[in-house]
């Protein structure tokens, strides 16, 4: 079967996984035990509670997944003026999740901690290991006992990072690329992002209710060769990205408005999040926790009205999407135990993240990373010393337990 899906991909893999396979946790430095008390204490739903904001119980679900969006773009997430005023009128009626962060800095990443709510690692991504990543759960799949249907939509090339190999496995109905939209506008990366918008539309009217459904976005990604002028300036070598987020951000305006007259619209929630974000003119560190603050945003005419223009300022991540989706709908979410439920407010919150050989922890309280390259902490930041070490330890216990599962899947 991977050999039939994306066979020059699984047999590098392969190779590859052979030369570099970890036979030991590169974590380990405590014991199994301290390490689930910890993980336990974590997860410890202190009273079983969840806040309701939907107003149907079966809503079709519409992923827009934004290439590359920071925080930085967005105004009221503290970004930079004038980027995303598309996204600021959405959020009027929407629902934004104000400290809300990618757990890495790459796409495929970003697919299996959305869909499966599995933390990412340095040096390895189980999205490119088809024998590790079917036996994940993924969102489709728990979502399908209720009958719906699951699709995903690209304008690219889904072959990067194994990600069609990774949507197949997990058993999405639908899975389109740019090999599909040939006839449409391209630049060098595949579909323009207002062309592929129109062809969404399209493909979600065809569709049977109720739907799971994606679009990934392509044009803030690099090159940015998108169809438009490059209005924006903050004497920035990253102006031509911003510039891509202004051009994807008319697009998406363009588009939510275009479906309102849409059968299936007055039934369905819109997540449109961030796969991951992306330098900016704001010039952050590179393991700085806002270096992987991004955006998301709940919409629709599901919202109870008291959710309508409001803000979640829970510390949430890619790894919380799934099971939170999933208290939603009254369906189990235990298996995806590394993420929490947004809207159970007796949970403990910890944001795990990556980044290129180094990894940290978000705690509410402070933050903490470490460079595996040069052998050294290089953030960690708390109320105190004693804070500073409790939550140094938490990261290393956190990874060394998520690392432990990946090698035993």
């Amino acid at each position: 079967n991977d050999i039939a899906v994306n066979s020059i991909w699984n047999i590098l893999q392969s190779i590859l996984k052979s030369r570099s396979h970890f036979k030991t946790n590169p974590y380990k430095k405590y014991s199994d035990k301290e390490c689930e008390e910890f993980m336990f204490e974590l997860s410890a739903n202190k009273k079983d509670t969840n806040i309701s904001i939907l107003n149907v119980n079966q809503p079709n679900i519409v992923f827009v997944l934004l290439e590359s969006w920071s925080a930085d773009n967005v105004e009221s997430l503290g970004g930079l003026e004038g980027i995303t005023p598309n996204f600021k009128d959405l959020e009027k009626e929407g629902l934004l999740f104000a400290d809300f962060y990618s757990n890495g800095w790459t796409s495929d990443q970003g697919m299996s901690s959305i869909f499966s709510s599995f933390p990412v690692f340095p040096y390895v991504a189980i999205i490119n290991q088809n024998d590790k990543s079917r036996k994940l759960p993924c969102l489709n799949k728990s979502i399908s006992k209720k009958g719906y249907h699951s699709s995903y939509f690209f304008g690219g090339q889904l072959s990067y990072g194994n990600i069609k190999g990774y949507l197949l496995s997990q058993g999405f109905d639908l899975v389109k690329d740019e090999n599909d939209y040939k006839d449409l506008p391209s630049g060098r990366l595949g579909v323009h992002d207002e062309f592929m918008f129109a062809q969404f539309k399209q493909e979600l009217n065809e569709l049977p209710q109720p739907f799971l459904s994606a679009l990934f976005t392509i044009s803030s990604h690099s090159p940015y060769d998108f169809p438009a002028e490059h209005k924006l300036s903050f004497d920035s070598k990253e102006d031509k990205y911003v510039n891509s987020v202004a051009y994807t951000d008319k697009c998406l305006g363009e588009f939510m408005e275009s479906v309102k007259g849409e059968d299936w619209y007055k039934n369905t929630l819109f997540v449109i999040v961030a796969d991951h974000s992306h330098n900016s003119p704001r010039g952050w560190r590179k393991a700085q926790k806002e270096r992987f603050k991004i955006p998301m945003l709940w919409f629709g005419e599901v919202l109870k009205k008291d959710f309508r223009g409001t803000k979640n300022t829970t510390l949430g991540s890619h790894i919380d999407i799934a099971p939170t989706l999933l208290a939603q709908l009254n369906l189990p979410n235990k298996e995806y135990k590394w993420g929490k439920d947004l809207f159970n407010p007796n949970l403990e919150h910890a944001v795990p993240y990556a980044f290129h050989k180094g990894f940290g922890l978000i705690r509410e309280n402070g933050y903490y990373a470490f460079s595996e390259s040069y052998n050294r902490i290089i953030e960690s930041h708390a109320e105190n010393k004693v804070e500073e070490e409790k939550i140094k330890k938490q990261a290393e216990m956190y990874f060394q337990s998520a690392f432990k599962e990946y090698m035993d899947l």
